[in-house]
Order: C-alpha cells, then sequence, then structure tokens
C-alpha cells in the first residue's frame, strides 16, 4: 500500500523557472555583457532597419543580421529586435531573454552592471553600479539610475517523490537521485540520499537540507530505497531590467517641454509628431519628423535624444527623452511655461468653461507673462480673455478660467492660449528677449442646441376707423436654450399706436426685447387705431442674433362708421423721434364725446365730409358762380 501511495505522488508539479530579461532602448554601437557571452550591437541599417549582432564567447565570434521583428537564438539566450530610431545617434529597442544569475556572477547592461552578492532562502542582495557610484539592494523591485530591476530569486522547482535515478533539471542545470541507503547504528537507522550533479556525489541525510551546486535541497522522506520526498530550490535570481527615459510627457501641438537645458517644442502635427529642439532663447538647434512606426526619424542634439511613443488621431503625442549628462553643455538656466487648456465639453449657445493652466517648467522665475485665449471658428468669448501674471516662479502653477459662448455644435477646435514673457537677464540673448509660449488646442465635444420662439397674435377681424383695436401677442420659447431675441412689429400707414412698457419704436418699427428661458412664456399688447380705412397689414417677427425664428402677419379691415354727420379731429401735441402722441375726438349727433391719446409715425388733420354736407356746399357754389357771371356782364354793357 505504502508503494501504491508513492506511485500516485510520483509526478508532481513541477515550478518553471522563470528567465531573467533586459527590455529598453539602447545606443548603436552598444555591449551587453552575460557573463561569458558579450552581445555586440555594431550597426543599424537607415534603409530597412537591420541590425548587425555580433556574438563573442571567449574565442568565437559570430555576426548576424537581424531584421525588424525577428529574434536571434543562441543557447539560453534570446534577442528580440522590435524598433529604431535613426539619426547622428541611433537608438534600438530590444528584448533579451537570458537565465538565471547566480551568486558571484555580473551582468551589464548600456552603462549598468549587475552583481549577485548573495542568494537564499530571505531572497537575493544585489550591486548596482554605473560610474563611479554604486549601490546595494536587497528589496525585490527598485530603481537605480535610468533602470527599474525586478528580482525573484530562490525559486522552487520541485517539491514531491522521485524515483531513484529520476532528475529534476532547471535551464540546463541537471540535478540526479542517484542512490539512498539505510544504516542500521547504535543510534538508530540513518537514511541517506546521494544525489548526482556535474558527475560529484552530494550525500544528505533524512530530514535535512544541504546546497547540491546550483540547487538546493531538502530531504523529507525516504520510502524504501527507491523513493525520496524532496524540496529543491534553485540558488540563482531571475533579473528583469527595464530602461527608464529620463523624462515620458505628452504634447499637443503648439505645447513646449523642458529637456535637459533644451526645449522641446511641437511644431505641428501632419502624418507625424515636426519637433524641434531649442535653447533658452528660442533658436532652433535640430528639428525632425517623428513617427512611432517601426523606423522614425530621432531628434537628438548634445546629449539630448527626444522619441515618439505614441500619437492619438487629434495630434496629442506621447514622447520620451533620454539625456546623457556627460554630453550635454553645463547650463542650468532654463525658462519654460507649460500651457494646457481643457474643457468638459458644452452645448451650443450656451455659455462653457475652459480651464487655463500655466506651470513654470523652468529653472528662471518669469515675470510680465502676458496670457491670451485666441479664439477659432465660431465661438464668442464671454469673460477670461487676457490674464497677466507679474511673476510665475519655477514649478509654480496658476489656473484660469475662460467663459465662452460656442455657436456650433460638433467636434470643434475652440481656440489655443498663447503667452508673452519678459526672459531674465542671464537668458536675454544679446540684450531685451520677449519668449513666446503656446498652449496646445482646446478641441471639445459640442452639443446641438433647439432654438425655437412660437409666435401668437390675436387681434379682431375689423375695426371701424378711428376706433381702437387691442392687439395681444404672446411668445413662448419652445427650444431647449434660452438665447436673446426681440419681438418687432412692422407697422402699416394710416394707424397710430398706444404702445405696452415693454416696446420702443424705430421709425414704423416697434421693438420689445426678450429673455426667456426654455418653455417661457410672456404676453404683450398693442393698441392701434386706424385713420384711414382699408386693409392694414402688420407683420410681427421674433429675431434673434441667430435668425429669424417664427413670424406672422395680421390683416386688420378698417370700415367707415355709418351714422350722422361725424367731425373727426387728429391733433398733434408731443413730438417724439419717430411718431407723436395725438388727440383724436369724434363728435357725433348724439353728442357722444371719445378722446384718446396714442402715438403716430406721421401726425395729420383729417378731414371728414358727411354727405348732405357736401350737397349743400354744391348749391351754394352754384348760386355763386352764377352771381358772378351777371355782375360781370352789367358791367360791360355800362361801359359800352
Amino acid at each position: 500500500m505504502a508503494i501504491a501511495a508513492v506511485m500516485i505522488l510520483l509526478f508532481p508539479l513541477i515550478g518553471r523557472v522563470g528567465a531573467s530579461s533586459f527590455t529598453g532602448w539602447m545606443s548603436v554601437p552598444g555591449v551587453i555583457t552575460l557573463e561569458d557571452t558579450i552581445i555586440e550591437l555594431r550597426d543599424v541599417s537607415f534603409d530597412d532597419g537591420s541590425l548587425m549582432v555580433v556574438l563573442l564567447n571567449g574565442s568565437t565570434s559570430n555576426t548576424f543580421i537581424v531584421k525588424l521583428g525577428e529574434s536571434l537564438t543562441f543557447g539560453q539566450t534570446s534577442l528580440t529586435y522590435f524598433r529604431v530610431l535613426a539619426n547622428s545617434e541611433s537608438l534600438v529597442l530590444i528584448k533579451v531573454n537570458f537565465s538565471h544569475v547566480f551568486p558571484g556572477q555580473n551582468v551589464t547592461f548600456v552603462d549598468y552592471t549587475i552583481s549577485v552578492l548573495s542568494v537564499d532562502s530571505s531572497g537575493a542582495k544585489l550591486r548596482v553600479s554605473k560610474g563611479n557610484e554604486s549601490k546595494e539592494f536587497t528589496s525585490s523591485d527598485f530603481t537605480f539610475g535610468d533602470i527599474r530591476v525586478k528580482v525573484s530569486a530562490y525559486p522552487k522547482i520541485f517539491e514531491g517523490y522521485l524515483k531513484r535515478g529520476q532528475d529534476v533539471s532547471a535551464y540546463g542545470h541537471i540535478l540526479t537521485f542517484s542512490n539512498a541507503t539505510v544504516e542500521n547504528t547504535t543510534g538508530g537507522f540513518i537514511e541517506t540520499v546521494f544525489f548526482t550533479y556535474k558527475n560529484n556525489t552530494y550525500p544528505i541525510e533524512v530530514g535535512k537540507e544541504a546546497n547540491v551546486g546550483v540547487f538546493h535541497v531538502k530531504v523529507e522522506e525516504l520510502v524504501g530505497v527507491d523513493y525520496v520526498k524532496v524540496v529543491v530550490n534553485f540558488i540563482g535570481a531571475s533579473i528583469d531590467v527595464e530602461t527608464v527615459p529620463d523624462l515620458t510627457f505628452m504634447l499637443s501641438p503648439g505645447q513646449t517641454q523642458k529637456v535637459g537645458p533644451y526645449i522641446i517644442s511641437y511644431d505641428y502635427y501632419f502624418g507625424g509628431a515636426t519637433v524641434s529642439l531649442r535653447n533658452s532663447c528660442g533658436e532652433v538647434l535640430r528639428s525632425a519628423k517623428l513617427s512611432a512606426d517601426p523606423i522614425s526619424a530621432l531628434l537628438y542634439y548634445g546629449g539630448a535624444a527626444v522619441g515618439l511613443e505614441s500619437i492619438a488621431s487629434n495630434g496629442t503625442a506621447t514622447f520620451f527623452a533620454m539625456v546623457d549628462e556627460t554630453k550635454i553643455p553645463s547650463v542650468d538656466k532654463v525658462a519654460n511655461l507649460l500651457i494646457s487648456v481643457s474643457s468638459d465639453g458644452g452645448k451650443q449657445y450656451v455659455p462653457m468653461t475652459a480651464m487655463v493652466t500655466v506651470q513654470n517648467t523652468g529653472t528662471v522665475d518669469l515675470s510680465n507673462v502676458s496670457l491670451k485665449f485666441v479664439p477659432e471658428g465660431d465661438v464668442e468669448i464671454l469673460s477670461g480673455e487676457e490674464l497677466f501674471l507679474q511673476r510665475i516662479r519655477p514649478s509654480e502653477k496658476k489656473t484660469f478660467e475662460v467663459k465662452l459662448l460656442p455657436h456650433r455644435s460638433g467636434s470643434l477646435t475652440l481656440g489655443h492660449v498663447e503667452a508673452e514673457a519678459v526672459a531674465p537677464s542671464e537668458l536675454a540673448c544679446g540684450g531685451y528677449t520677449v519668449l513666446n509660449f503656446r498652449s496646445n488646442d482646446l478641441q471639445v465635444s459640442i452639443e446641438p442646441s433647439n432654438i425655437s420662439y412660437e409666435l401668437s397674435v390675436e387681434a379682431p377681424n375689423q375695426v371701424p376707423i378711428y376706433h381702437p383695436a387691442l392687439i395681444m401677442v404672446t411668445v413662448t420659447n419652445t427650444g431647449d436654450v434660452s438665447v436673446p431675441a426681440n419681438l418687432t412689429v412692422a407697422l402699416p400707414q394710416g394707424v397710430a399706436v398706444g404702445l405696452d412698457d415693454a416696446f420702443s419704436s424705430r421709425g414704423d418699427i416697434m421693438i420689445a426685447p426678450l429673455s426667456l428661458l426654455s418653455g417661457e412664456n410672456v404676453t404683450l399688447s398693442l393698441k392701434a387705431i386706424p385713420y384711414t380705412e382699408g386693409t392694414k397689414e402688420f407683420i410681427f417677427r421674433i429675431e434673434t442674433p441667430f435668425g429669424i425664428m417664427d413670424s406672422t402677419v395680421l390683416n386688420l379691415d378698417v370700415t367707415v362708421s355709418q351714422g350722422n354727420e361725424t367731425t373727426a379731429t387728429v391733433i398733434e401735441t408731443t413730438a417724439v423721434p419717430s411718431n407723436g402722441t395725438v388727440t383724436v375726438t369724434e363728435t357725433y349727433t348724439t353728442t357722444e364725446t371719445q378722446t384718446f391719446e396714442t402715438t403716430v409715425t406721421n401726425v395729420q388733420t383729417v378731414p371728414y365730409t358727411p354727405t348732405s354736407a357736401k350737397a349743400m356746399w354744391g348749391v351754394l357754389g352754384f348760386v355763386l358762380g352764377a352771381l358772378v357771371i351777371i355782375a360781370l356782364a352789367w358791367y360791360q354793357a355800362k361801359k359800352v
């Protein structure tokens, strides 16, 4: 039964040992040293990006050409080639997988050397060196200079039962359970298990543990002499090394960023990111068009290398920069303003807020800084167009708001911020110097608005001449936004009006300004008094800055009063720019008198003659004419 149980446990889960790796950018030419193996990156082709790799192992040398996307494998090591940035200096992005590093061994990447000092159950102790600087680490994750290191040490690679003659292997290293003995002594039975590693035999008593080459073996149980239960750890460190750029930053076209003593300017986006490296006076030192393709240009000047990591469809780009301090001129005075403008978007014809952030990312104070929001497209600035900063110190950040009114909807670019600052005296190139900075473009999504007004007019269809007609006008905001509007009324000739207080006049146009929220309405009134007969046409409109929203026409039929003689007089009493105040008096045979005060466009006296009066004056004229003719004939007769 014991043997049967052992047979069930004969195939335990064996933990796989994780390989070490290096991932990152390396200069060409460059060298990687993995104990006895040296990998030289000799050259790179600007045409197809092919990388020349030379492997040196003792006296053996082999040359390989590795194309982009390909891998080169040799023994327990492999090299994969991802990307190249080429210029006067070239960088390649690679990944090298290699085996564990054992105590006393070293690996070298770029300018860094990593030495494994010890490995045990508590972990690994490493020393990392660059030039004259070095530091020891016992943690599993740390950063030193431009590299980040993750360490996994002393991994368990086997736990379970081994049959005599069975092996445990890890990356070319083999541990064999070769034999076992049971010795009967006066003190009891002594069980000893024998392991073989590289032709050497190592005895370990049951219940004890010991190092066997690169393995640490703990013997827990011996079943007969053919099966042994063990726990095996690997005395090595899995080291993952990754290069970390000195800077990783995002810019939109027009923005700038300090890189070492220089300023990188993202000039524009068109099929890639065109960037320039400038000195503190704003003079262009180098420029290049960068892309995120596997083969791209590198912006390089005086120890500073800038590459493009990715770029979005709106032109926003992520850059990385690596700075070699040993190759950079000693300059510690740099001026730069990082200006960002952002907004959550808004709604058409509704005021919205844009946030502008200004940060001094340079090393000197900037004074007399003037900032101005420059609008683009159909947008109106309501407030915050300009801002003045007396001084902004290094690392200091300022935020202010700009109120905007977008007149269109959709994905829009509403503008950007431009800034001017006076350079400090130590950066003034050739005397007084003004430095210019620019923000990203404000790109937002604007929801469409519905601007709609409804106009309703109520009035009698017919009115007698000289009689007032009350006209009621109701305006309703049926849209979803509030925009300023005017109710205009075009008056016909021959009509005087009594105005509501909401109206003002401009010639023969009456105007009432309106401000209605969505769903609100207002009712205004006009008292119209016609003084000539016929059909009078009133034109009503709702006008906004965005056009006429609604209009209607009222036709008022003015009739002549039927009755006895009536005298009507329109008398001007007060003059105004476009109308006058008049008194209209009508006298009927019933002796009823009505008086109205109103405003008319043209002031005049209106005669009114009944039919009977017209007949009387006709007879009187005939008689007078006859008398004149008789008198003239008599005078001629006397003269003869």
